[in-house]
């Protein structure tokens, strides 16, 4: 089995934890911290590019870690990508993302983002899909690519299938957009990994996660998806991701995928 780079959000612990649990990704093998951006800087995190730029000359030289993914970009953000008005905003907020994104050399941005993307009635899917061409033509200006996840009708009602995401970002065909695989979505679905395996090409970076974002369990989809990914090559990271918890769940679950990962 291939050697994966691996990664852990740190949505997943208390902020005072930090270190312990920088401690522990070391002793595990992980090389990446994927981050939500106002999880450093509560408030305007994309203003503090020269903030960014030091926090990820830490991370480097302190723990040997680089930051292979944002999450949570829009946090705070109200606008929907269905609605023309609020576009021109969200493209503006998007592109200060890349920037910062740029500065710590991150190169995969998750659009999740369910709320900014709830279609009502009427609303067409080509003003979402015009919205992601131009974010996408962005994110190639910056060097770096705005991953689409799809995400559960628990959440919103576009994009909700596996499926869906890849066909869009195939679709539109764009050097700045790509698919963010999210277990926990395939996982509240049902769908099958053995499904995208032509797919996975278009995949910049990997969730390991359970529905409604509970701690992870041992499952036998975690082994597949590491042969899966193994088999077509892929170079991007395996990244956990969780809701907020204890600490020794995190230790736990930094073994667990190591294991199964390494």
């Amino acid at each position: 089995m291939a050697n994966y780079q691996l990664a852990i959000s740190n949505i997943a612990w208390h902020k005072e934890d930090d270190e312990a649990v920088y401690n522990a990704m070391q002793q595990a093998g992980f090389t990446g911290l994927e981050i939500a951006p106002t999880r450093i800087f509560p408030e305007m995190p994309y203003e503090n590019l020269t903030s960014a730029l030091l926090f990820g000359g830490y991370l480097k030289n302190q723990w040997g870690f680089s930051v292979p993914s944002m999450q949570s970009i829009w946090y705070g953000q109200t606008g929907n990508i269905f609605n023309p008005a609020d576009a021109e905003h969200l493209l503006d907020y998007t592109a200060e993302a890349f920037q910062f994104a740029h500065s710590l050399n991150c190169p995969s941005l998750v659009f999740g983002c369910p709320k900014n993307r709830m279609r009502a009635l009427g609303d067409s899917d080509a003003a979402a899909e015009a919205f992601f061409m131009q974010a996408g033509n962005l994110a190639a200006r910056y060097g770096v690519c705005l991953a689409i996840e799809a995400n559960p009708p628990m959440y919103t009602n576009y994009l909700n299938g596996t499926a869906e995401a890849f066909s869009l970002v195939k679709r539109l065909d764009n050097p700045g957009l790509a698919v963010n695989l999210d277990l926990s979505t395939m996982l509240a679905q049902g769908e099958k990994l053995q499904n995208f395996v032509d797919d996975l090409k278009y995949v910049s970076h990997v969730h390991i996660s359970e529905p409604g974002l509970a701690p992870i369990q041992k499952r036998p989809e975690h082994k597949e998806l590491a042969l899966l990914l193994g088999a077509v090559g892929y170079r991007g990271f395996v990244s956990v991701e969780m809701a907020r918890t204890d600490l020794d769940t995190v230790k736990r679950t930094l073994d667990y995928v190591a294991e199964v990962f390494q």
